[in-house]
This record gives structure tokens, sequence and C-alpha cells, in this order.
């Protein structure tokens, strides 16, 4: 099958399009012709060595697309079902900047109905990060929770969530995105340095910004994605960090959310398979607000 393959270590222009061999198909796999992946930080990280591969390597962890195969022992799919997955590349041989993908059913739910199926693959690796941070974060009932890194894929959908769970939602993100956040109905945006301290029940850091801690009330909570530094614990507070899991029941979930109208993923551009490269430098100079596509 067809695949962008990273054939070292190093920028954008190591990645070069070529031929992996057919995945066998396990009895609980599912094989899924592409339709789109996504391109995610842990992609541009990964290519400049954040984690060990086997080169060549195939990078990507969210894919759309439609079911071609299935194993013996396969009860969720059958072929035609247009899905949408999360495989997580580093503990897979391969990950999704492919033609194919060959993954247990269990990493898979079926894709929504009133988008796109390529614009479904915006989804699963953002999605279930925020799904996953929050409920790990768990705030209590009506409570006011800040998103640091709100314009961000991962805050987006957040702010979304709390707000349908009826929680009070700030977002620190720049000047030009505050007009946005609002409209997804954020209480309160702005910059970082304009937070009156100890105002927040709870602060979901998605942009590294340690010093947000700073908002959280003495006994809150605090949850960041990110790999930099954490605050120390201090007012009863334990701040905690979450990484994404793969999860299929979870990812209908966010596929439900997202036909009943109160999740929206924008993408905002897409490239060819051969275009990977591009596509990573484009993502690396920042700026682009939605998602980015890979279309095979």
């Amino acid at each position: 099958m067809k695949a962008a393959l990273l054939d070292t270590v190093g920028g954008p222009e190591r990645f070069v399009l070529g031929e992996v061999p057919d995945l066998p198909v396990g009895a609980t796999d599912i094989s899924v012709k592409v339709v789109a992946v996504a391109v995610n930080p842990v992609d541009l990280e990964t290519r400049s060595g954040f984690i060990d591969l086997t080169f060549p390597a195939v990078l990507g962890w969210d894919v759309a697309g439609v079911v071609t195969a299935v194993g013996d022992g396969v009860t969720l799919f059958r072929s035609g079902d247009r899905v949408i997955g999360m495989i997580a590349q580093p503990v897979h041989r391969y990950g999704t900047y492919a033609g194919q993908v060959v993954a247990d059913q269990s990493l898979f739910a079926s894709a929504p109905v009133s988008i796109a199926l390529e614009n479904a693959a915006a989804i699963p690796l953002a999605g279930l990060t925020a799904r996953q941070a929050l409920a790990e974060l768990a705030v209590p009932e009506d409570a006011r929770v800040l998103v640091t890194g709100g314009a961000g894929a991962v805050g987006r959908i957040a702010v979304q969530l709390l707000r349908h769970q009826g929680h009070t939602v700030g977002a620190v993100v720049r000047d030009r995105d505050v007009e946005e956040l609002r409209a997804l109905g954020a209480a309160w945006v702005s910059k970082l340095d304009r937070i009156d301290s100890r105002s927040w029940d709870a602060v979901f850091d998605t942009a590294g910004l340690a010093d947000s801690v700073d908002a959280v009330r003495d006994g809150g909570r605090f949850l960041s994605i990110d790999d930099n530094e954490q605050p120390a614990s201090q007012r009863g507070i334990m701040p905690l960090e979450s990484y994404v899991d793969e999860n299929g029941k979870a990812l209908a979930e966010l596929a439900s959310a997202i036909d009943a109208g109160f999740l929206d993923v924008p993408v905002a551009r897409s490239y060819g398979l051969a275009d990977v490269g591009r596509a990573h430098t484009d993502f690396m100079a920042g700026g682009i607000r939605g998602k980015v596509l890979v279309i095979p």
C-alpha cells in the first residue's frame, strides 16, 4: 500500500512517498481504506526524534475511512461501514499516513453522519484528548473552568464540551481569537496576564502555561496535557497531567456530539499524501485555525 514514509529523524523534507506491505487482518481487526488523516503536534515531535522509531516509519494517529475487510471475530463493523479511529502510532508498527489502516475493532467508532467523512478525521486525537482530560479533571457541577489555548484543537473542543455540561467557561487566547471563543459560549475570553488570580474552580491547560495555576482558587483543580514542567503542588491544588488513550466507545460519544450539533471541529487545510512534508511545514509555521488533513 502507498504511504508517506519517514526515512530518518529530521525535518519535513525526510518524508517520501513509497510502498509498505499490506498488513494482515487479525481475528478482531478491521482493515480501513483511508479517506483522510489529520496532522497533530505529536507527529511533529515524533518526526523530530521525540520517540524511537523503526525506519522507514509511517506516522499519524487520526483516521477516517471505509471498512474493507474484517477478522473472523469482529462483531462491531462490517465491510462498507464508515468509521473513525485513533491509532497510538508509537505502539503500532505503522501509523495512519497511508492508504490502508489495520487495527483492532475496539479502536474505532462509526463516523458521524452530519459531516463529510474526510472532515471526520479531525475528531479522534483532539476529541479524545479533551474528553479524557476533562473526565480526569472531574470538576463539580456548575463549575467555573478556565481553558488555556482555547482556540487550539483540544482547547476548542474542551470549551464546547464544558459548555454543554453546564459549566461557566473561560478561555485564554490571542486577541484575534476572542470573538470566535465567545461565539462558542465562553463567558470570559482574554490573555493570561489579564486573569484574576484564584478566581476559577479549575484550569485545563492545553497550552503549557504553568503559571495559569495562579488562576485556580485554593483547593481547586489544575490539569495539563503539555509535556513542559508542571507547577508545584500549592494551596491545596495537586496538579495533574493527562495522556490520551485509544478508546472506540469514547469516540462514538464524540461522533454523537457532532451529530447532535453541540460539537464542531473545523478543518482548515487539506494536502495530498505526497505533500505530507508541506503539511508539516505549514503546521509548524503556526497560525492555522482548524485541523490540517492529509487525503491519500
